[in-house]
């Protein structure tokens, strides 16, 4: 928890805070310094805590929150509070700024939000000399798989006026915030289709992929076009994408094996959806039988496809020879009648257990020991939280 402080002449001299109401000038105060503020000023607090800890009910809270701007902003669909000025007033050096930037960068924190903060506090970095770790958000990430062309009509998208990022499956008919059920969009189809499917609009359906940031930096760093139509539609990114290319260029350069448009090893495991190139990670030469269960694992309920799929698959292999193609359907066979898998790491523990319990067995067959049982669910949950994967 930070220390905090109160600059005093706001009380004289800020005209602003001169012309708050006596409950506005308290809930300032509170929202600057009760216990849940970082030392970025941007940090989650609910609505009901607010309305505990300050003793404001939530109907008074929701008037007097947005009064407060811009000075304060929220979002409470993310449980967030921003006291915009906190990290200029409170940062008395670089490391209370590095606290900062570690803070947001460790966080749930939207990307879009995340941006818009490193900007506003850019000349306080630039004066600490930290750079500041910012990212592409996910709709910039849509836009660059896309290649800036729209996915209902095939127009080119050149400007930021007539850009959208459209959920396939709309939110209001349960659609998901997933690279899978978003397609960028032009201006003119984003409104032709409003609240509704393609089917319904008589569109179309967008082959939305799987899609990840680091391939979407890739891009941008390998692909001047790309490069160029991303500073046309966002021209106010230029500081950003140099920023991003400096950050990523080292872990990219580390990577083992990243397949790029024309690569020829493992051309089979590019997933090319016909706007973009999946990054793969892995080492060396993959035998006939990795690329079926690569193939297979995009077609599990719960696994979400990466660029990891193949580093964790070659690990796996590495800890576990006899995990064959057999025993990997042999696995999703014993485990078809149980729940479906919320994501991937539930799946990741099934084929792991599934060859502990499988060497168990050969043992145990050469009259060594008895075999044990395949964990059940509640354990494999269990085995995540101790991982810390859930």
């Amino acid at each position: 928890m930070p220390e905090r402080g109160f600059a005093t002449e706001a009380w004289t001299q800020d005209g602003w805070f001169q012309e708050l109401s006596r409950d506005q000038r308290y809930l300032f105060i509170y929202l600057w310094s009760n216990n849940h503020v970082n030392q970025a000023g941007l940090y989650t607090i609910t609505l009901a805590t607010m309305s505990f800890e300050a003793a404001f009910t939530n109907d008074e809270l929701r008037g007097l929150i947005p009064s407060l701007s811009p000075k304060v902003e929220w979002y409470p669909e993310a449980n967030l509070i921003w006291v915009r000025n906190f990290l200029k007033r409170q940062s008395k050096s670089s490391r209370f700024t590095m606290a900062a930037v570690q803070c947001i960068d460790k966080n749930s924190i939207p990307d879009d939000l995340k941006d818009e903060f490193y900007s506003y506090n850019e000349s306080l970095f630039q004066n600490a000399n930290i750079e500041a770790q910012v990212s592409l958000s996910k709709h910039e990430c849509v836009i660059i798989r896309d290649r800036f062309i729209c996915q209902y009509c095939g127009k080119d998208i050149n400007t930021i006026f007539d850009y959208e990022v459209d959920h396939i499956i709309p939110k209001i008919k349960g659609g998901k915030d997933h690279y899978v059920n978003l397609a960028t969009s032009c201006a003119t189809c984003n409104k032709h289709k409003g609240g509704r499917t393609p089917e319904e609009a008589n569109m179309q359906t967008p082959n939305a992929g799987t899609f990840h940031a680091a391939q979407a930096v890739f891009l941008l760093k390998n692909d001047d076009d790309l490069r160029q139509k991303f500073l046309n539609v966002f021209p106010n990114k230029a500081r950003k994408v140099e920023s991003i290319l400096k950050q990523h260029c080292t872990t990219l350069n580390n990577v083992e094996a990243i397949y790029s448009p024309n690569a020829t090893a493992n051309a089979d495991l590019i997933s090319n959806t016909g706007k973009g190139v999946r990054v793969i990670k892995g080492k060396g030469e993959l035998s006939s039988e990795e690329k079926e269960i690569i193939k297979s694992l995009e077609k599990l309920k719960g696994w979400q496809a990466d660029e990891d799929d193949v580093h964790w698959l070659q690990g796996l292999r590495s800890e576990f020879p006899g995990f064959t193609l057999a025993e990997f359907k042999a696995c999703i066979d014993y485990y078809s009648g149980r729940s479906t898998a919320k994501h991937k790491g539930i799946w990741k523990n099934r084929f792991r257990n599934w060859m502990i319990k499988k060497q168990e067995f050969d043992k145990y067959k050469g009259g060594r020991q008895r075999p044990g049982r395949v964990a059940s669910e509640k354990e494999l949950d269990a085995q995540e939280r101790d991982r810390g994967l859930r």
